[in-house]
């Protein structure tokens, strides 16, 4: 069972891109012409019989076609993309230009419906210069799915310029929707979770609120909710006004889309809910809606809902007492898990080469567009040279087709290394992912030890190998989930982490208040590592031995960055260090390990008292 889950750091993220996927089809959708239920034989018949008589008006073909597209998309995607290629000729040959970029619009979002991003970001592109160059009111919404596409595929950064882009577009565009303007505050909102930017989260999802209001949309409005409670699930330190605040959004949102039948959404909002109501202390509560997630989850046949509810579920019996129920729903979870993970490596490698290749469709485009400025430059100069340099342009036309058949070898070598890249990717992330399910196992069933020992002093030690084991965990969660699998963010790792320590080394005789000032330092996963251990000892040490006696304290740990390496330090304002517990003649075995580990890092361990009262434990390396 993974801690991160449970405070819902990680978790979240997976959420905003399902999220993004959901609100792309609310704000993408054509807005006049809704236009038929895909899959309906009986209207797909009707609509090819339409189409094949001959007096036809222009305006009423190029209507069916659409309608034909739309409705073949789900049956036969190619033979849908060439019907609603035909109705963007037929507009073109009638030069009308609007219905040109409705035609290219309905085939973006139903590219998109159908995950084919390279096609979606191909016709957007197309669409984008229809409207630019004859001055339409839609480029905005090009630009916008050029972001939702560039989102799907894992490259947040350039989503965020298109949507900012978008965005200005939309401004300058007069009469717009609201539920279009709400629809890309969304999309703005979204794309900033991902990003885990929260603050900017919360400052578009509420600027979209009055425009679904006044839209009556009640999908969107869910999702305002929704957003805003996952800002105040993850704002640190969390507190229970910030946790009171996310149940109450959260709960908004539930009962919206619980009211409108928005099923998917619903699971994933009372998902949500249920770890907020674990972090607020009221298991039972948060047991409900981990059961409701689970069922509608199993209705609507998504397994990876299913086996966040079965977790869910195994923290709520946990905290209630029912460990052996508990450990079967861990169990369960994490084999779904597993199952999950091995059906999806062929489309987790799908999905890496579709990102290589929207980022080939864009360098292409690019490259062609200096490729024709460069031949009108290069038509200028013939034009001025024609009279005396034939034999030039001879030469010159042989250096340009040699030129163009190096670049046509150099693309298609480029399109092989993608794939290479793209099968170790998997092939490295399925390893930590085994190691990082090895090592949580390891952790169970060292906690299932401890659970039968009668010993404390046996209990305490295995549960301590089982908080190291934990932290090295982490470091491989976190590669198995990332893009880049060389590195580290110190930031993010060491943040999950200490809330991890605080859940479980908490306890309810005390109120130790932890606080952090991480940098955002990038470092190896073999480093990484071994500072996480690092932070476990001596965190779980003053968590321990620092505040004996005493009500309440405060511990701190920072990590700072130094021009050829770090510096990490924790302090607190405990009873103190004694004379005899000085590091310089500690022989426990965490504070051996300190040392061990400071030396492997080669950095410098000081231990220091503060004033009046507490320790500062320094570990350096310059």
């Amino acid at each position: 069972m993974r801690r991160s889950d449970v405070a819902g750091g990680k978790h979240l993220t997976v959420l905003a891109l399902l999220l993004a996927g959901t609100v792309a089809r609310a704000t993408c959708l054509p807005g006049e012409s809704s236009l038929t239920s895909p899959g309906d034989s009986a209207t797909v018949d009707s609509l090819r019989e339409v189409a094949r008589r001959r007096q036809l008006p222009d305006s009423v073909r190029f209507q069916t076609l659409r309608a034909l597209s739309d409705a073949l998309f789900a049956q036969d995607e190619p033979e849908a993309r060439r019907i609603g290629e035909q109705a963007v000729q037929l507009a073109r040959h009638r030069r009308d230009w609007p219905r040109v970029a409705d035609g290219l619009y309905q085939l973006v979002v139903n590219c998109e419906r159908a995950a084919d991003y390279v096609a979606a970001m191909q016709y957007s592109q197309e669409g984008v210069g229809v409207a630019r160059v004859h001055q339409l009111p839609d480029e905005w919404r090009f630009t916008q799915c050029m972001g939702l596409v560039s989102v799907d595929t894992k490259d947040v950064t350039g989503g965020l310029k298109y949507m900012r882009q978008a965005y200005q577009q939309q401004g300058a565009v007069g009469n717009v929707p609201p539920r279009e303007r709400g629809g890309l505050l969304l999309n703005l909102a979204n794309t900033f979770l991902v990003m885990q930017r929260y603050d900017s989260v919360l400052h578009y999802a509420t600027r979209a609120l009055p425009y679904m209001q006044r839209a009556k949309d009640a999908r969107g409005l869910g999702y305002v909710y929704q957003f805003r409670g996952e800002v105040y699930a993850m704002i640190q330190p969390q507190t229970r006004v910030t946790l009171d605040s996310a149940a109450t959004n959260m709960n908004r949102a539930l009962r919206i889309m619980q009211r409108h039948g928005f099923r998917p959404q619903t699971a994933s909002s009372a998902l949500a809910l249920a770890r907020v109501y674990r972090l607020q202390g009221q298991p039972a509560v948060s047991q409900r809606m981990a059961e409701l997630a689970l069922i509608l989850a199993r209705e609507l046949k998504m397994p990876d809902y299913e086996a966040d509810a079965l977790a869910n579920l195994a923290w709520a019996h946990a905290d209630q007492g029912r460990m052996r129920r508990s450990f079967d729903l861990d169990n369960r979870a994490q084999h779904l898990r597993d199952s999950l993970f091995n059906g999806d490596k062929a489309q987790a490698l799908a999905q890496l080469q579709v990102r290589y290749d929207v980022k080939l469709l864009t360098e292409q485009k690019r490259a062609a567009e200096f490729e024709q400025r460069s031949q009108r430059a290069q038509l200028h100069s013939l034009w001025l040279l024609l009279g005396g340099l034939t034999t030039t342009i001879g030469v010159g036309s042989w250096l340009y087709w040699r030129l163009r058949r190096q670049k046509a070898l150099l693309a298609v070598a480029n399109q092989a290394n993608c794939r290479s890249v793209a099968e170790k990717e998997v092939l490295l992330q399925e390893i930590h992912h085994r190691v990082k399910n090895n090592l949580q196992l390891v952790s169970g069933l060292l906690g299932w030890q401890a659970s039968t020992l009668p010993e404390p002093a046996l209990v305490a030690a295995l549960t301590a190998s089982r908080d190291r084991i934990q932290s090295m965990a982490m470091v491989h969660e976190f590669l198995y989930q990332a893009d880049n699998l060389a590195e580290v963010r110190m930031d993010q790792y060491l943040r999950e982490l200490l809330d991890s320590l605080k859940i479980a080394l908490a306890t309810s005789e005390q109120n130790i208040e932890l606080s952090m000032d991480l940098a955002p330092v990038i470092m190896s996963p073999k480093e990484a590592s071994t500072v996480g251990l690092v932070v476990n000892e001596m965190v779980t040490n003053a968590y321990k031995h620092a505040f004996q006696g005493l009500a309440q304290g405060h511990l701190h740990v920072s990590f700072a960055s130094r021009p050829t390496g770090f510096q990490l330090t924790i302090s607190d304002d405990g009873a103190g260090m004694p004379a005899q517990d000085a590091p310089a003649k500690a022989h426990s075995l965490g504070m051996q390990l300190v040392r061990t580990l400071t030396k492997q890092l080669k950095a410098k361990l000081s231990v220091t008292r503060s004033f009046p009262t507490g320790t500062r434990m320094e570990v350096t390396r310059e």
